[in-house]
């Protein structure tokens, strides 16, 4: 495949609330704090005067810590379940919540600071075209904050747990993800997201471009590899477990795009 392409395949319909999302009371603790983690990321960069566009905004948790920093805050999806649990327990003054596809927006060119998308371009068949719909929406200068999981490691791990995820249907390297996004911005930054840990874990993942972790070690082994490293735990129940790195990136588990309109 060449690398200014995403391959794209078609995924089932999201029938339950949760098929696509991360509720604050999933049992996956670790996941959830690994998306709440993202939020942290990208506060700093929020203005009071910022109107923001929160895509795919799911549960809502999220979104409503944006509206705390943000002049106003528009969140969509495309799921009426999802739109319902958000409203019932995430308004807000200045947050509005639509139903949209996220492939074609539904607002004027240039009309928001910031576009945060988390965890959404894995999901959509067209994630090129989305690109263009973020660069397009966002006023010069405006950022788009993406994430998304590294394909180079994400197959290693479900084909380590024998599982499958079929919502899942525009994987990416990180070549690929850099190749669909420059075109679109001035400039985009990439970073890794991956667990936090003490020196030695560092070093080994420094030397483990290839992920032969995941290839050699089955997940019990891993785990109780990580901790005797001082690897931070989802028990923790914290978002500090995580780093966000421009190192190591076909090492980490997520990539967070910083892209300037």
């Amino acid at each position: 495949m060449a690398t200014s392409e995403v391959s794209a395949r078609s995924k089932p319909k999201s029938v339950t609330l949760d098929d696509e999302r991360v509720l604050p009371d999933s049992a996956d603790r670790a996941t959830f704090l690994a998306h709440l983690a993202r939020y942290e990321f990208v506060l700093p960069m929020i203005k009071p005067c910022n109107d923001v566009l929160e895509t795919a905004c799911g549960a809502g948790y999220g979104t409503h810590r944006i509206s705390q920093h943000a002049h106003s805050v528009v969140a969509i999806d495309y799921s009426p379940l999802a739109l319902t649990y958000a409203r019932e327990r995430y308004a807000a003054p200045n947050l509005h919540y639509l139903q949209m596809d996220c492939h074609r927006l539904a607002f004027a060119n240039a009309a928001f600071d910031l576009v945060v998308s988390f965890e959404v371009f894995e999901h959509l068949e067209r994630p090129h075209e989305y690109a263009a719909e973020c660069a397009r929406v966002l006023r010069p200068g405006g950022r788009l904050v993406l994430s998304t999981p590294n394909r180079a490691a994400w197959e290693l791990h479900m084909s380590s747990i024998q599982q499958e995820y079929e919502f899942h249907s525009s994987m990416v390297n990180v070549d690929e993800l850099r190749a669909c996004l420059q075109p679109q911005f001035s400039s985009v930054q990439l970073y890794g997201q991956r667990r936090r840990g003490g020196q030695l874990y560092s070093l080994l993942r420094a030397l483990d471009p290839w992920n032969l972790r995941l290839r050699l070690f089955p997940p019990k082994a891993r785990g109780q590899l990580q901790r005797q490293m001082g690897v931070a735990t989802p028990e923790q129940k914290q978002t500090g477990a995580w780093v966000f790195s421009k190192s190591q990136l076909r090492q980490c588990n997520h990539f967070v795009a910083v892209c300037t309109r």
